[in-house]
């Protein structure tokens, strides 16, 4: 009895073996395939890093070092390579962009606000740069700057509410806007184009950021 089960227990585990190497082999094959968008994403945005500001398929493909028909295989066009570029993006910079605490003295607040953003607007900006040339004509790029704006008009809402809720002249909305100009990606790009370093475009926005909200602004915003 002992021979004859030997066999049978054999037989019957080879169905589970095969079913086993087949999920296997599909898992290897998803794990490539997001690998290789992965690749695309990573080339688009290096290709953008680069100033090419109308990357092609062919020219993603080159950079990623597949053949122009794999590109088409993963993504229907570049538009939808733009959308998982996007997800890269966000994942690696834009998710350092949040509230600060507003129980903080103001000037701790305006400067971890400022030195969020500055961080930020560095790594990205050579791709930001692309990003406004292809706005007009990318759906997905118009998208992303409209949502990226409003997370930061949020920052501010949640970080200046002490200051901002104040029943002062003028409004809490125009306040606001003094704000998210202050510290915006535009007024930082305008302190690059004058040269100044780093810590000049910091203590430059910390005090447009101060002035903004009715703070001190004799050192910098610091007190």
């Amino acid at each position: 009895m002992a021979s004859e089960s030997g066999p049978t227990v054999a037989t019957a585990a080879k169905p589970a073996s095969g079913s086993d190497g087949a999920a296997e082999a599909a898992d290897g094959r998803l794990a490539r395939g997001e690998r290789t968008r992965r690749a695309l994403a990573e080339a688009l945005i290096g290709l953008l890093e680069e100033g090419d500001a109308r990357p092609t398929a062919r020219r993603i493909a080159a950079r990623a070092g597949v053949s122009l028909r794999l590109v088409y295989h993963h993504f229907e066009d570049v538009e939808s390579i733009l959308r998982a570029a996007v997800a890269i993006q966000e994942q690696r910079h834009w998710r350092h962009i949040r509230p600060v605490e507003p129980a903080l003295p103001l000037a701790e607040r305006v400067a971890g606000v400022v030195r969020q953003r500055t961080g930020v607007f560095q790594a990205v900006a050579p791709v930001r740069r692309a990003a406004e040339a292809m706005a007009d004509s990318s759906p997905t790029i118009a998208g992303e700057l409209a949502r990226a704006r409003s997370r930061l008009r949020a920052q501010l809402r949640a970080t200046f509410a002490p200051e901002l809720d104040r029943g002062t002249t003028p409004s809490a909305a125009s306040r606001l806007d003094v704000l998210e100009v202050a510290t915006s990606w535009e007024t930082w790009e305008q302190l690059q184009r004058m040269g100044r370093g780093a810590a000049a475009c910091r203590r430059t926005m910390e005090l447009l950021a101060t002035a903004a909200v009715g703070g001190p602004t004799g050192t910098g915003g610091r007190t």
